[in-house]
């Protein structure tokens, strides 16, 4: 960190000696136009915004007009407009676009450009939600070190000032904060004050945090939500009546035990909830987890009486985030079928209370990176029941989940075009959800002592991430030259256009892998590992590993409109479109792609890099080495696949070989994730993951390959 901000230093020295300082005038005082003029410096390394307290002395005038004046303006939109005067207008209709437009000019001049290079522009939000999802890591969804050992940062309003300021500079403008029951942390229920175990201090504390947090948010143009699993209560209160066992200290499946008393202790919590904490825009609910047993009428139902008849108790409206599909069945896992859907449809139709009603799905489940277009939602298939006709009552948000890269970066704007333009394009879509079940962006506890210095907390080793999907959903026409630009400036450098072309062939890895080895929930699939739950015959039920030959040999595509799997690949080599990618064409783009990687990393370490971009480049060459691994993984087995279903010759030399190969590159991964980045990191799904680990599961599948007699059949659900 202490070099990013030397470099900053230089940089705002150097522009200034250049640069002629840029006087703002704002006509309005509101929160959010504070926010960006006072923190111009800190946010973009410019010091060349000033307050100017003469109109006409100012080189920039901030309105907000939130009448008809500017009728081509949508709210959080701005323009930037010249005026008679040879001067510039920032124009919004509401202080959030204000904010975003003197963003625009402190990131133009951030770049070593001046005034003069400002162009008249007009920019209206493409996407209207756009949501960063934040799992808390207490009463959490999943459990284990890697999310505990968050909770000290979590609870840290330092770290949610600087996670706040990079939502709001790369417009992400919804934060959804996750765990299975949020309120005995929010509040001491006043009809139910033995469910919780807080002393008034603990409580006068806690509820300081929340208000600092929900006022910090607002302050940077940030909605703010609570998102909760349903029919879980505390274990105070479960204690005290009673219930025990009926509170999330263990599994959160089971059936969904219920009574009058939880109804209104959900009812009263809600409503608490929302009179007390004013700045909170919204609830959100998951109909599923902890309702096993209850059909899908008696989940919808259950939710109207409790967290939405809440809402409608509380002295205020709120909006309402509405997950979706419920269970099909009687099972509290989630599930796909059209009647659900109708089911659902029906309330969302006539539901009244909410100031905003988002519904949300998982885009291709938990791996939302897998493909530019849709496949699956969580459970299976989604119909067009939720859409057509169009509804008029609520919008549509799609959840891109990241269970794939946590550690490692990716940088892929072309891919975010291309979702944009298959899956958002149309009216009832609002935006994205995008963030993680299974990683929380908070503590860095992946860097080692040679790669610490460079991170305050964990969010920003996906700076890259988060800007391109922000500026992305908020103005989809933003192109590469704004990415290029920030790498310029983040890394003193000339050759961000490259360098971008670069990250984008290296982050190409994520979709290749899983559009091609489909992954359903989370632990099915983790790229940046290539790991997946082993679910087959002769092996430790639900082990996590690295992905064997007899994983990939008969695993289905995601995306098959474009790839065939191996099994297919092999029997019916003779009658394959030429539009599908086969594993032999997968092969050549996985080896071009690291072809080109690591030509180019040769070119920009000869530029001497600075420690941090090495940092970064060290990641690039471990995706290259991926898709190496990848490419000669494939190799190995559609060697074996036309053995076992052809009845060919084993040539076990080949497949020696190619195996020998990929264990080469695997020992290269694992130095060059090593050089920065600790040894072992828990993981969800596995308490120390430690890439070692695997190389005894590929030295003994090259010894043993030949015991191989079939591919499993995969049950990935």
């Amino acid at each position: 960190m202490k070099y990013l901000i030397l470099l900053l230093s230089i940089l705002i020295c150097s522009c200034s000696s250049k640069q002629s300082k840029v006087g703002v005038f704002i006509e309005s005082t509101y929160p959010q136009t504070e926010f960006a003029l006072s923190n111009a410096s800190e946010l973009f390394g410019t010091d060349l915004l000033q307050r100017i307290h003469n109109k006409a002395e100012a080189d920039i005038i901030v309105s907000v007009v939130e009448d008809n004046e500017f009728p081509d303006l949508k709210k959080e939109g701005f323009a930037l407009k010249k005026t008679a005067k040879d001067k510039w207008e920032i124009q919004a209709k509401d202080p959030i676009g204000a904010m975003y437009g003197i963003f625009e000019v402190a990131e133009l001049l951030s770049f070593g450009k001046d005034i003069s290079d400002i162009k008249e522009k007009t920019i209206n939000p493409s996407l209207r939600n756009r949501f960063v999802k934040f799992n808390l890591p207490w009463s959490s969804y999943r459990t284990g070190e890697a999310l505990l050992l968050h909770e000290e940062t979590c609870r840290d309003t330092v770290y949610w000032k600087s996670f706040l300021d990079m939502m709001a500079v790369n417009r992400l403008n919804v934060l959804s904060l996750w765990n299975m029951h949020p309120f005995m942390d929010m509040i001491k229920p006043v009809k139910y004050p033995e469910a919780s175990s807080l002393s008034n201090e603990e409580l006068s504390e806690r509820k300081k945090f929340w208000k600092t947090l929900f006022t910090m948010a607002k302050e940077r143009g940030i909605q703010t939500y609570i998102v909760n699993w349903n029919i879980f209560v505390s274990k105070e209160f479960a204690t005290a009546h009673k219930l025990p066992g009926y509170n999330k200290t263990g599994s959160f499946w089971g059936d969904g035990y219920n009574s009058g008393l939880i109804e209104d202790y959900t009812r009263e919590c809600v409503k608490q909830v929302i009179n007390e904490y004013p700045n909170l825009t919204g609830i959100g609910l998951t109909l599923g987890e902890r309702m096993g047993g209850m059909t899908n009428v008696e989940r919808r139902d259950w939710a109207d009486r409790t967290i939405i008849e809440g809402m409608r108790m509380a002295n205020r409206k709120a909006k309402l985030l509405y997950r979706a599909p419920l269970s099909a069945g009687l099972t509290s896992h989630g599930t796909a079928d059209k009647i659900t859907e109708v089911i659902t449809r029906e309330t969302l139709d006539t539901l009244k209370t909410p100031l905003e009603t988002v519904i949300s799905f998982k885009y291709n489940w938990s791996h939302g990176h897998s493909s530019d277009k849709l496949f699956i939602v969580h459970g299976g298939k989604l119909t067009d029941t939720y859409w057509n006709p169009i509804p008029d009552n609520y919008s549509i948000l799609w959840t891109v989940r990241n269970e794939d890269f946590f550690i490692h970066r990716w940088a892929e704007p072309d891919f975010v075009r291309r979702f944009i333009k298959n899956n958002l394009s149309q009216s009832y879509m609002s935006g994205c959800i995008i963030g993680s079940e299974c990683y929380i962006p908070a503590k860095d506890y992946f860097s080692n002592d040679a790669g610490k210095e460079h991170f305050d907390y964990a969010f920003e080793r996906q700076w890259l991430w988060y800007s391109i999907w922000g500026r992305l959903l908020y103005d989809s026409q933003t192109d590469d030259q704004l990415f290029a630009q920030q790498l310029n400036k983040k890394f003193g450098i000339d050759y961000g256009n490259n360098l971008l072309k670069t990250w984008k062939t290296a982050s190409s890895y994520y979709h290749l892998l899983s559009s091609f080895y489909k992954g359903t929930w989370d632990a099915t699939l983790y790229s940046e590992a290539f790991t997946s739950i082993m679910r087959g015959s002769n092996i430790e039920k639900n082990k996590i590993d690295i992905i064997t030959m007899q994983a990939l040999g008969n695993r289905p595509v995601l995306d098959t409109t474009r790839y065939i799997n191996i099994t297919d690949y092999v029997l019916n080599k003779n009658a394959i479109s030429d539009k599908l990618i086969t594993p032999v064409k997968l092969v050549d783009i996985l080896n071009e792609n690291a072809d080109t990687i690591f030509s180019d990393l040769e070119n920009y370490r000869k530029e001497t890099p600075g420690n941090e971009l090495e940092v970064e480049l060290c990641d690039l060459e471990v995706l290259a080495y991926l898709q190496r691994f990848f490419a000669e993984r494939i190799n190995a087995t559609v060697f074996l696949a036309e053995h076992i279903l052809l009845d060919k010759e084993l040539e076990e030399d080949n497949i020696k070989r190619h195996l020998g190969l990929s264990i080469q590159y695997w020992e290269k991964i694992i130095e060059l994730k090593e050089r920065y980045n600790k040894q072992q990191i828990p993981y969800v799904f596995k308490e120390n993951l430690d890439y070692h680990q695997y190389l005894k599961t590929l030295t003994e599948e090259r010894e043993n390959f030949q015991n191989i007699e079939e591919f499993w059949i995969h049950d990935i659900k």
